[in-house]
């Protein structure tokens, strides 16, 4: 019994005859008749009663056919979601970014992908890594982009693209102690407070690098902030040194407020990748905006 038997029966039932049934369904006779007979074999009894003008529904068949109406016109309206569905998701790219200082990357991607796609809405947010691949597992979110060792514990749930490494600078606010050297040395950030946007970036290779040892020291003192503007509030009304992408040595809006520290010695990027779920198919406006993040 399948749900074009059932639609079969439902149109015979509707159209009172086999001669108009099979017309509407677009089949032969013989096969809308050996069909009704398939689902009367199976069922076990008579759902039509053959007259000289026509057929009518058994007492029995009128039960079984008025519920298989209800299952073909929820099967119709099912249908109908799930067109308007890729419909939606075509014309719509919700993306999640983690840290949200890499928002800002996003920028020229974003620009050139919308000047190839000009009717598709954008839905951008920030949050935690753990968070935004939550949301990615459960379809609350179509992309993500963020850290690449964060992402890569669900390889077995995400199609994963590499992306350019995000450059770590660091950077505090006018009248900081550091603010007005010319050179500083890794070691001598920890002498201040410090603010993270995720503990992701936080990579093995970044932490020993900053600290000497594979994990944070107890005794320091690393805020983690998943809100970019309120690091920012933290860093200007304090001494605390905050960090964020090198695309940030452009903006002049955070230069009149922030200075960058220039570090002697070359801080380890973080690895980036952008990732959706395996079980759908990404939308052609995903595929050129994956594109435009890996140029």
């Amino acid at each position: 019994m399948n749900p074009n038997k059932l639609r079969h029966i439902v149109a015979v039932d509707r159209c009172g005859s086999l001669t108009a049934a099979a017309k509407q369904v677009h089949i032969t006779q013989s096969a809308l008749t050996k069909n009704i007979a398939d689902i009367e074999a199976e069922v076990g009894f008579a759902l039509f009663e053959r007259y000289a003008r026509g057929m009518h529904a058994t007492s029995q068949g009128r039960s079984f056919i008025d519920r298989a109406a209800r299952i073909v016109a929820d099967l119709d309206q099912l249908t109908a979601d799930a067109k308007l569905g890729r419909q939606l998701s075509s014309s719509r790219i919700r993306v999640g970014v983690c840290p949200p200082s890499l928002v800002s990357l996003l920028n020229t991607a974003l620009t050139q992908m919308l000047m190839a796609h000009p009717d598709v809405r954008i839905e951008q947010t920030a949050g935690w890594i753990e968070q935004s691949i939550h949301h990615l597992v459960n379809r609350d979110i179509d992309l993500l982009v963020g850290p690449a060792p964060a992402i890569s514990l669900h390889k077995s749930q995400f199609t994963i693209h590499p992306l350019p490494p995000l450059e770590i600078c660091f950077f505090v606010r006018k009248a900081h102690p550091l603010g007005g050297r010319k050179k500083i040395n890794i070691g001598e950030l920890n002498q201040f407070p410090m603010a993270l946007a995720d503990r992701s970036v936080a990579t093995a290779e970044l932490i020993n690098q900053l600290f000497g040892a594979p994990v944070i020291p107890p005794e320091k003192q690393l805020h983690i902030i998943g809100h970019f503007s309120a690091a920012c509030k933290i860093v200007a009304n304090s001494d605390t040194i905050g960090t964020v992408s090198a695309s940030y040595r452009d903006n002049e809006a955070f230069l009149d407020e922030f200075s960058f520290l220039n570090i002697v010695e070359k801080v380890e990027p973080v690895p980036l990748a952008a990732a959706y779920s395996t079980k759908f198919l990404p939308s052609e406006p995903m595929k050129t905006l994956v594109r435009m993040l890996e140029s």
